[in-house]
């Protein structure tokens, strides 16, 4: 039964409806999150994300930032699902107004068709209760967006991990407080090491500053986790990390160049975020195809897919991912 509590609404800017895609957005506030946890509203809460527009202009953005060169998008007019849910995740996080300091845990990613440039999209978000684990606090949120006919063409669920300040890191894969790495400037390197035995491209990457600010102003991400030296040197990290839906689109990028449109229209991904790319890190996409199901209408192709570190092999990144042909 859904309750009658009337919840504070956090974060929701006034004045029309922006897009984390095309617009720069505010810096995110500290207490929003925990006002909502204290009045007991936020399980079970559902936010409007707003609507937006889905630009040639605004995906191209997106792909900058990401440094996603693939022709793909543009010959057949199509939006990636990973910017669709970078979009969702950004909107997000400015109403939940989270800590700072908080990073992505998990991510579900599952596009329900074609979202072609000049669609409008309407985002809704639904809160399932915090769970906590110590001093841990683990906040889940389900998306959902729809065009304007009401078709829904994208859902999924992230989890984000709000830790405390000095909480001890459980080792990253990059430096320690105090250390630095040179910044290799933007747009990031990217390069293919050819396919696995399995027909995956492999991607590498060098993350950098500059990658790290444009991504912010794509997605509306301004975790000052990955933009703040200063903040950042004083968590758990020891400096400045790459967002996980930056390091995530590496692997959507893999993806599209392994299956084309299908990818597009029908591609799935369910991660967990398991380490940290720190600045001028090479990190590599990593895939294989581990089963495939014949269905009346499909073929569906079910793959391990993952980011590690280049230089120690550490996985940053692992998880499934879905398509049907």
């Amino acid at each position: 039964m859904r309750s009658s509590r009337k919840c504070p609404a956090v974060g929701i800017r006034g004045g029309g409806v922006t897009s984390p895609l095309e617009s720069n957005v505010g810096q995110l506030r500290m207490d929003g999150a925990r006002r909502l946890l204290a009045g007991g509203c936020l399980g079970g809460t559902r936010l409007d994300l707003g609507s937006w527009r889905v630009t040639e202009a605004s995906v191209e953005g997106y792909l900058r930032a990401v440094g996603d060169t693939l022709p793909l998008y543009f010959e057949l007019g199509l939006t990636p699902p990973i910017a669709l849910a970078a979009s969702a995740l950004g909107s997000l996080l400015q109403r939940l107004d989270l800590p700072p300091g908080a990073v992505h845990s998990f991510q579900e990613i599952e596009a329900l068709g074609p979202v072609p440039f000049g669609v409008e999209i309407t985002g809704t978000a639904s809160l399932s209760p915090p769970r906590r684990r110590g001093d841990l606090e683990f906040i889940t949120a389900g998306f959902s967006l729809e065009d304007r006919t009401g078709r829904q063409v994208l859902s999924g669920k992230s989890t984000v991990l709000v830790a405390p300040l000095n909480f001890p890191s459980s080792g990253g894969s990059g430096p320690g407080a105090g250390e630095t790495h040179p910044d290799s400037g933007y747009p990031a390197s990217t390069g293919k090491e050819g396919a696995s035995k399995d027909g995956l491209p492999k991607l590498v990457k060098t993350i950098s500053q500059a990658q790290l600010n444009a991504y912010a102003q794509a997605s509306g991400d301004y975790n000052p986790l990955h933009l703040d030296p200063g903040f950042a040197a004083k968590t758990q990290f020891g400096g400045v990390i790459a967002h996980g839906m930056l390091t995530l689109a590496f692997i959507s990028e893999m993806m599209a160049e392994g299956f084309g449109r299908p990818w597009l229209e029908t591609g799935t991904l369910n991660v967990r975020f398991k380490g940290a790319a720190y600045l001028g890190d090479q990190v590599t996409t990593w895939g294989r195809v581990t089963k495939e199901e014949r269905l009346p209408q499909e073929r569906r192709i079910g793959c391990a897919v993952g980011v590690r570190n280049l230089a120690t092999g550490r996985d940053l990144i692992n998880g499934t991912s879905t398509v049907s042909l």
